[in-house]
């Protein structure tokens, strides 16, 4: 008898703190992917060319239909001046330096070899690109090769090499 009412009590216990951590898991607010839209499947590819991820749904329709990523995260580059980042090429994993100062900058590839940033400019779409001469060192001021910002994330940017058409991907760097 003491051994069943020994048997209960721990099985009381037992679906009570089993209750307890159940009832502990909370979730946040729900939220609509695509407002307004009758969603049944998304995908995220970049529609445009812009390198940038846009949103392609199908409705329960089978209506398919698409959004473009807009241009809001775009940096200036004031924002950019003394800040060190470390670029990598998605293809082909090939590293590079980059150096930006209030009036331009340095990229220092893996031979250790340094370009001067030069040109800088933002687009009407609030794009941001540079370009380097091609040839190495810092007296160097002619506009060969170009690169271009595509998305900036926190300590991230992302963008493409307009030379080689190379996506890239850029982390900052502590100072």
């Amino acid at each position: 008898m003491k051994y069943k009412i020994m048997s209960a009590l721990t099985l009381a216990v037992v679906l009570h703190t089993y209750n307890a951590a159940a009832t502990e898991i909370n979730f946040k607010e729900t939220q609509t992917l695509i407002e307004g839209e009758d969603v049944q499947t998304f995908l995220l590819k970049d529609i445009d060319g812009d390198h940038r991820l846009d949103v392609i749904w199908q409705t329960s329709d089978g209506e398919l239909k698409y959004r473009l990523q807009d241009n809001q995260a775009m940096v200036t580059f004031d924002s950019l001046a003394g800040t060190k980042w470390r670029m990598t090429y998605d293809q082909s994993g090939y590293d590079k330096k980059l150096n930006f100062f209030t009036d331009g900058g340095v990229i220092e590839d893996r031979s250790n070899y340094q370009f001067n940033i030069v040109d800088v400019t933002v687009t009407e779409l609030n794009q941001l690109s540079f370009c380097t001469d091609f040839s190495t060192g810092l007296n160097r001021t002619r506009c060969n090769w170009k690169y271009q910002v595509t998305e900036v994330l926190p300590n991230m940017m992302k963008g493409v090499d307009q030379r080689t058409g190379e996506t890239w991907t850029a982390y900052k760097l502590i100072n």
